[in-house]
This record gives C-alpha cells, sequence and structure tokens, in this order.
C-alpha cells in the first residue's frame, strides 16, 4: 500500500513538473519578426546627404537626399532635377545594415499618390548607398552626409 501511494506522488510530481515546464515554454516564445515594419525612417539614416559630383555628357551634377522622421526628399544628379518628395514612409530592417523604406509621393501624381519604395545600406554614420527601387534611377549612389 505504502509502495503503491509513494509510486502515485512521483507521478504526480512528475505530471506537475512536465506541465510547469510546458507553460513556461509556452510563455518565452517570443511573437516578434525581423520583418516588422516601422513608421518613419530609421535614425541612422536622418540628415542631408549628397553624391559626389558626377559628369555626363559635359553636364555636371550631384543627387542630394534629405531624410526627416517621416519624409524624405531626393533630387537626381542631372536635369530635368525635379525634387521627389515622399512621406507616409515605413521601414523595416532586412539584415546586413540594409533598410527597405516604402512610403508614398503625391507631387504629379493621382489622388492617393504612387507607391515609392527605397532600399538604404548603411556603410558608417557618413557614408550610405541609396536606391530608388520604382522610378529615376539617376539619383541611386553612394552619398555622404554634409
Amino acid at each position: 500500500m505504502r509502495r503503491n501511494l509513494n509510486q502515485m506522488i512521483k507521478g504526480v510530481l512528475v505530471a506537475v513538473f512536465a506541465a510547469v515546464a510546458l507553460f513556461v515554454m509556452a510563455g518565452a516564445v517570443n511573437n516578434t519578426s525581423a520583418a516588422t515594419w516601422h513608421q518613419g525612417t530609421p535614425k541612422i539614416l536622418r540628415g542631408k546627404w549628397r553624391t559626389k559630383v558626377a559628369r555626363l555628357s559635359g553636364v555636371t551634377g550631384r543627387a542630394h537626399l534629405h531624410i526627416t522622421k517621416h519624409a524624405l526628399t531626393n533630387s537626381p544628379k542631372f536635369p530635368p532635377q525635379d525634387p521627389n518628395y515622399s512621406n507616409k514612409l515605413h521601414y523595416r530592417y532586412l539584415g546586413k545594415h540594409v533598410y527597405s523604406i516604402v512610403g508614398r509621393e503625391y507631387n504629379n501624381a493621382p489622388a492617393g499618390g504612387l507607391k515609392i519604395h527605397f532600399l538604404a545600406k548603411v556603410y558608417s554614420h557618413h557614408k550610405i548607398y541609396f536606391k530608388q527601387v520604382n522610378g529615376r534611377s539617376d539619383g541611386n549612389g553612394v552619398f555622404y552626409k554634409y
């Protein structure tokens, strides 16, 4: 009788321990994802940026980029240098210092704007590679903070 009681107590203790371990492990699961979209722009990208002077068919120019918390203005290197103003930005970190930035461009666009997509790779606090994925590409390149 005593042996059965000891075995029953051991069985109950093992079952309770297994239930507690399962509960603790289930609570430790983190549901965050690396692909989380954040509002605005990354702090490391904010500021005024420009490329080195470029020459093409006797014309010189440099691209400019101004990134604020919720907006981005980029102007291409060569004429026509009509700057693009994008807002309603959100971004996600892709890994290896690369950010994907998506927003809306409203200048000369239909109601609701055009979706615009950028990629930015950070080399240091003073040097980035910036690329407009959809749209004009002569504003792409290595930018330096000024």
